[in-house]
């Protein structure tokens, strides 16, 4: 079955340039669904962009710790409406989640309404009022399909070229217009996002009248990367895992050489060891038919971790640690099958001396990193 990946293709621009943006943007994506926070903090500037962080954090706050999308809501809009728009900590925000099936759940507070984009058309999604007193609330529900994204953004879209060309500003029906003139069947949803941030710029007479953020969160094919690194903990649960590893749809990679071992046996593939080395830092590569990279483990994964956030030219293109970053980067979904049979790493005083982290330690650091960056990331613990 395919995964189904949502991207985000954002663009913001401050008012004043070299200050912070006043709108703050948040993310998280799990195995059940992706959720986006917009929070636009009012004024500009440090003020704005402490103010919306604040309530971005709260709200992922209580979403970590268990609290539904609506009841995060209800806490941030209540405490916002008791305080009012003259409070330190004022900002107005949008919640989206959207779960794997398409199935998607907006929630805003005095936010521009959302979008839905599609091969063919843009519109403005319905809105349902929502019970709370004195304040603009409102709830959206609809699906989105591969191909299609929903768009968010602050009021500096809707309210570009007020007073100028528009009296009451660009507005939703002049924004669906032209994206809509611009759409057609494989959409280029970075291009346009920043063809919206073009026009808003143009509209205002190329003054920046506010922080301006737009965003579109669209549906594709996601590409998956499925690493299998230690034996499983119950050496009978061999056959299990490594059959679980080859039957999803992906790129396969073993890291660690008892590993590759357990993968050649139960598979009844031969398992070559390819003497590559670039220099004394590369790790050993393995050749198994089937799988796509096969390497050393904890050495090979404490190298990913040190050069994840490094420039890829940097990179020796024969090094394998180079090959599991490509694969990873390429990605949007990455599960590690973590197994925890082998101790012999933690015990290893040649190790310990180098800094060389566990599989176990390791893993769930590169998972962090990860994340950080966009990409959904599963460890199971095999």
């Amino acid at each position: 079955m395919d995964y189904e990946h949502i991207e985000i293709e954002l663009n913001q621009q401050s008012k004043h340039s070299g200050m912070p943006c006043g709108d703050v943007f948040y993310r998280v994506k799990t195995e059940q669904h992706t959720t986006i926070i917009l929070c636009d903090g009012k004024g500009h500037g440090i003020r704005a962009n402490t103010a919306a962080t604040m309530n971005v954090s709260y709200l992922a706050k209580l979403m970590s710790l268990g609290f539904s999308q609506r009841v995060a809501f209800n806490k941030l809009a209540d405490f916002l409406r008791r305080t009012g728009a003259t409070g330190t900590h004022y900002s107005v925000f949008t919640i989206a989640r959207i779960l794997n099936d398409g199935a998607t759940t907006i929630l805003s507070y005095e936010m521009p309404p959302p979008l839905l984009v599609s091969p063919k058309e843009a519109r403005v999604l319905p809105q349902r009022k929502l019970d709370i007193e004195d304040v603009a609330a409102y709830e959206v529900n609809c699906y989105i399909k591969r191909g299609e994204a929903i768009m968010l953004m602050s009021d500096g879209v809707t309210n570009a070229g007020i007073g100028r060309d528009y009296r009451d500003g660009w507005g939703s029906e002049n924004l669906c217009n032209f994206i809509s003139s611009r759409l057609n069947a494989d959409i280029d949803y970075a291009k346009l996002s920043k063809d919206v941030m073009d026009e808003v710029y143009k509209i205002c007479k190329n003054n920046n009248d506010d922080d301006v953020t737009n965003l579109f969160a669209h549906c594709r094919k996601g590409g998956v990367a499925i690493i299998f690194t230690g034996p499983p903990t119950n050496k009978e649960d061999d056959v299990k895992y490594v059959r679980k590893f080859i039957s999803i749809d992906g790129v396969k990679i073993v890291c660690g050489g008892t590993t590759s071992k357990i993968i050649s046996n139960v598979l009844n593939r031969k398992m070559k060891v390819q003497n590559m080395s670039v220099n004394e830092y590369t790790p050993p590569q393995y050749e198994i038919q089937g799988i796509d990279l096969a390497a050393e483990g904890a050495i090979t994964l404490n190298q990913l971790y040190n050069v994840i956030d490094e420039k890829r030219e940097l990179m020796h293109d024969d090094s394998p640690v180079t090959k599991l970053y490509d694969y990873i980067m390429q990605a949007d979904k990455v599960i590690f099958y973590l197994g925890s049979y082998n101790y012999y790493e933690e015990q290893d005083i040649n190790f310990i001396q180098r800094g060389i982290k566990t599989r176990r330690q390791i893993v769930p650091l590169i998972a962090d990193k990860l994340r950080v960056i966009g990409k959904l990331v599963v460890v199971e613990w095999i």
